[in-house]
């Protein structure tokens, strides 16, 4: 008998060790809490793949994503569940998540417990909030002020921020109204943006309701605008300051370093005068050069002093004005004298004039070539091409076709031509001439009047059909043209017939 209670005491020993060994599993995680219920959204069963996660301290420590419609998780032994897990304190406290929006809900840490709760979301739909510059161009502003409008009521609305580029987000401080809502720029729901450096900028505004849904990136409203705050300057001016011999016909110019407002550019802020008198003109303001013009209505005045002023009225498109009043003098003088034509050909009343002629004019001073075109050197009706010689001062008219034989022409040169100091012709110049009457001369196959060694080239091109036939091409007179007729031509030459 003593024997066997030797072997009973051996269990009793072995347990005894199994429970000395228990201290060195002390810091072993806390044993998992799961979790089971039904799932609403907004009072519909949520739907099959919608993810429901636990946090504790804003970290998260559990997920699960439905299988059933309405439900997450189950109560059978092997059913899924959401299980919360981790170095958890006993009684912290967890925060449910469906779709990562926050339910509002909690529950207590219990380790190795198993909880129903039953969760629901009332809402799931992020608020949507645009903006608009409280003015209609905010570009001349480096501290822009906003305002917005949002969907939901400043009472749903947790918090508001604004994002200039990719800065910063920023709380935008915002005052709710006396009926709640978040609609009138009246009602003061407006920011300003920090002083700007001048450049583009795009500004984006996001809120958060109370149910903790955000504004999602791809509808985040935003409003682009450019910063310009530096003052426009002048960059060049004709006449210059201080400019002699100006041209009594000269208009004046000033270009701008930057796009400038149309409308501030006026015979009030862009002025031309003699002394303290206004000279009277146009202004008008070229947008891709950036150059305002002031057109005297009448030429300048010889040997006087004029002064242009462009005052501060006038801004860039940003509203930015010139920073202060530029004022420059010039004087006329110098050349004032009217080109004259010296000479033409034809000369006036010629006749007998070859059909193949240009037509030119020859003046008694340097012009400007740019002046001389074919709207101003004309040949009556007719078509044709305009030069201008610099070294001869002679300008050209080159036909297109020859001249109608036995015709009368008349060529003008209008007061639209001028010299190069800008003085006009002082009325329109005109002559006339008349082409040679067509004589037909047995070999004379060109029409020049003579039989030479042209006219056998001319018969030639005849022959070959590259030329219409001509009375003079039959010199042998014998009603066609062939062969035999450059035989006669160079018999003709030759003064043998």
């Amino acid at each position: 008998m003593k024997r066997k209670r030797k072997w009973l005491l051996c269990p009793l020993i072995i347990v005894a060790l199994l429970l000395c060994a228990i201290p060195a599993y002390a810091d072993t995680p806390a044993l998992p809490h799961a979790f089971y219920g039904t799932l609403t959204i907004e009072g519909s069963p949520a739907p099959i793949g919608t993810v429901v996660t636990a946090k504790v301290g804003g970290v998260q420590c559990g997920s699960i994503t439905t299988t059933v419609a309405g439900q997450y998780g189950g109560s059978g032994a092997f059913d899924p569940k959401l299980t919360v897990t981790g170095d958890i304190a006993t009684g912290a406290t967890i925060s449910f998540f469906v779709g990562g929006i926050d339910t509002l809900q909690t529950y207590p840490f219990s380790p190795g417990g198993v909880t129903e709760l039953n969760l629901s979301v009332g809402d799931t739909t992020p608020p949507s909030v645009t903006l608009t510059p409280l003015s209609p161009d905010p570009t001349n502003d480096n501290t822009p002020t906003f305002t917005g409008t949002a969907t939901d009521s400043l009472s749903n609305i947790s918090s508001v921020e604004y994002q200039v580029g990719t800065g910063a987000w920023r709380v935008w401080t915002v005052a709710i109204a006396t009926d709640g809502a978040f609609d009138s720029p009246s009602e003061g729901y407006t920011f300003t943006i920090p002083a700007l450096a001048d450049g583009g900028y795009t500004v984006y505004v996001r809120a958060t309701d109370a149910a903790a849904n955000t504004t999602a990136e791809e509808n985040y409203a935003n409003d682009s605008f450019t910063v310009d705050t530096t003052a426009p300057t002048v960059v060049s001016r004709y006449p210059t300051p201080g400019q002699t011999d100006v041209p009594l016909t000269a208009v004046v110019t000033a270009t701008f370093s930057e796009a400038m407002n149309a409308s501030t550019i006026t015979t009030s802020s862009f002025t031309l005068k003699i002394g303290a008198t206004p000279v009277s003109g146009t202004v008008s303001y070229n947008s891709g050069t950036y150059t305002a013009t002031f057109d005297p209505s009448a030429n300048l005045t010889d040997g006087t002093t004029y002064t242009a002023t462009l005052t501060t009225a006038i801004t860039d498109v940003a509203g930015n004005s010139l920073a202060a009043e530029q004022s420059w003098s010039f004087s006329t003088g110098g050349d004032v004298t009217a080109p004259t034509v010296t000479s033409t050909s034809p000369t006036n009343g010629a006749t007998g004039v070859a059909v193949d002629t240009v037509v030119t004019a020859t003046f008694s001073e340097a012009m400007d070539s740019s002046t001389i075109t074919t709207s101003s050197f004309t040949l009556d009706g007719v078509s044709g091409t305009v030069s201008y010689n610099s070294g001869t001062y002679t300008a050209t008219f080159d036909p297109s076709a020859d001249l109608a034989y036995d015709t009368t022409y008349t060529a003008t040169l209008s007061t639209a031509i001028t010299d190069v100091a800008g003085n006009p012709l002082a009325s329109p110049y005109t002559w006339s001439f008349t082409t040679r009457t067509l004589e037909c001369i047995p070999g004379d196959a060109n029409e020049d009047g003579s039989v030479n060694a042209l006219d056998i080239t001319k018969v030639e091109r005849i022959i070959a059909l590259l030329d219409p036939e001509t009375c003079g091409a039959d010199a042998n007179e014998d009603g066609s043209v062939n062969a035999l007729d450059i035989t006669k031509v160079e018999r003709i030459i030759a003064l043998l017939d």
